[in-house]
């Protein structure tokens, strides 16, 4: 499966359990998008219910969403329960702004110079001063598919598309020049059933400060948990495995003071329902050191996810049509800390046996598991109650084959921290 699946299942709102938040804006067509801009307003892009009603909106300071390209490219396949339609935005230097579009097969330019949001008409894909055929390029380049979904920018103006059907990042020059930026290896299934591998699916780039970029994914059906990896991208290509043990990942924003990392889960597939569980969504947060602590759970189908400057974390549940903010999220004192830290794997690349290290801060039971690329677990290891300090136990991996591998240690507040083995 290469196509990011919206299912019609899916479109029906469940009462939340977290009240936490504030609902900001609601019955919204399908909402896949939020972006936060240069000055601080957040844009929301509407992937539409398959009538061309796709469109981009951004918020007014009263808090009211303005339309400003309406009537985008939207269907609905009642045979494959899919929706495409346009999918991100990125403001781009002198008023410009970039849209991603699934079924247009590429992004959309728009000048917004003289336009004012809630005063003028808003715009159509007919006013789009330029257009980048991302779906061509990928075909004349050997793709079978293609689903152009979210887009960056580097200090140099270069574009890069992530197409979450190609598996693929696209990087577009100033000059219109394209070439193929990266790939991402497939996951192998380790499930009797589906297809021998499960497409990573990449659904949203994101630039760092200082070059190159993250890149999550929301992998294919059967949407496994843990299957889910984010993998750092340097400014030349390379591609490599920043953080795993994720579960259909579907948008990330970065806190330029801290340098943490937020992911915002989709939710849960439930393969008993054929459906993803109510109210499975999350919003984790990833910090420099590797410690994980969710700080947002309890929606329904997070879609899209915006961090502003003041702190505040917006998400879109993309059934219910609703964008959620919860305050000062990323400036919180009061923090849950994971009470694991300085996990360090030594060889590493092994052959073999491998010593693990880490420190606890705080007592409490430590569980040790290791996980292959498709989030099946290999080797799983109780250590028991263990107190504040440091520790060193032996990591059996003899029989492991060539590849990457997750160590992750969970303490009672769940998976905290986590190292990556080559083998």
């Amino acid at each position: 499966m290469r196509t990011f699946i919206l299912l019609f299942l899916l479109l029906s709102g469940v009462a939340l359990r977290s009240q936490t938040y504030t609902v900001i804006a609601d019955s919204l067509r399908l909402p896949t998008g939020l972006e936060v801009d240069a000055q601080g307003r957040l844009w929301v892009v509407e992937s539409g219910y398959g009538f061309d009603d796709g469109a981009v909106s951004v918020q007014l300071p009263d808090g009211a969403l303005a339309p400003v390209v309406v009537g985008l490219p939207s269907f609905f396949d009642t045979m494959t329960q899919e929706s495409v339609g346009p999918w991100h935005t990125l403001a781009l230097p002198n008023n410009q702004l970039a849209v991603t579009s699934g079924l247009a097969g590429g992004v959309y330019l728009f000048d917004l110079n003289g336009f004012t949001p809630g005063v003028s008409p808003p715009k159509s894909a007919v006013d789009s001063v330029a257009f980048l055929d991302i779906t061509g390029f990928v075909f004349q380049n050997g793709f079978t598919e293609s689903n152009p979904y979210s887009l960056a920018r580097d200090a140099s103006g270069n574009l890069y598309i992530a197409d979450a059907a190609a598996n693929t990042v696209v990087k577009v020059e100033p000059t219109g020049q394209m070439t193929v930026f990266d790939t991402f290896p497939d996951i192998p299934n380790p499930l009797p059933f589906g297809p021998p591998t499960i497409d990573p699916v990449p659904t949203r780039i994101l630039a760092k400060p200082g070059g190159g970029f993250y890149v999550c994914g929301l992998t294919g059906f059967p949407f496994l948990d843990s299957a889910a990896t984010i993998y750092s991208v340097s400014s030349d290509g390379v591609v490599t495995p920043y953080a795993g043990g994720f579960t259909t990942l579907t948008d990330m924003a970065l806190d330029a003071v801290t340098g943490d990392l937020f992911v915002l889960q989709l939710g849960k597939f439930d393969l008993s329902i054929f459906n993803y569980a109510p109210n499975s969504a999350k919003v984790t947060r990833i910090k420099p050191n590797g410690d994980r602590i969710v700080v947002a759970d309890g929606f329904d189908l997070g879609s899209a996810l915006a961090l502003d400057g003041q702190g505040n974390l917006y998400v879109s549940e993309l059934g219910v049509g609703r964008i959620l903010k919860w305050n000062s999220v990323a400036t919180a004192i009061h923090e849950q800390h994971s009470g694991l830290k300085d996990i360090l794997l030594a060889p590493n690349p092994t052959m073999g046996r491998t010593r693990l290290s880490f420190s606890l801060d705080a007592p409490g039971p430590v569980q040790l598991r290791v996980l292959n690329a498709g989030g099946r677990i290999l080797y799983s290891q109780d250590l028991g109650v263990l107190n504040a300090g440091t520790y060193q136990t032996d990591l059996p991996a003899e029989n492991l084959t060539s590849g990457f591998y997750w160590v992750e240690m969970q303490t009672k507040t769940g998976l905290n921290n986590q190292a990556l083995l080559k083998y």
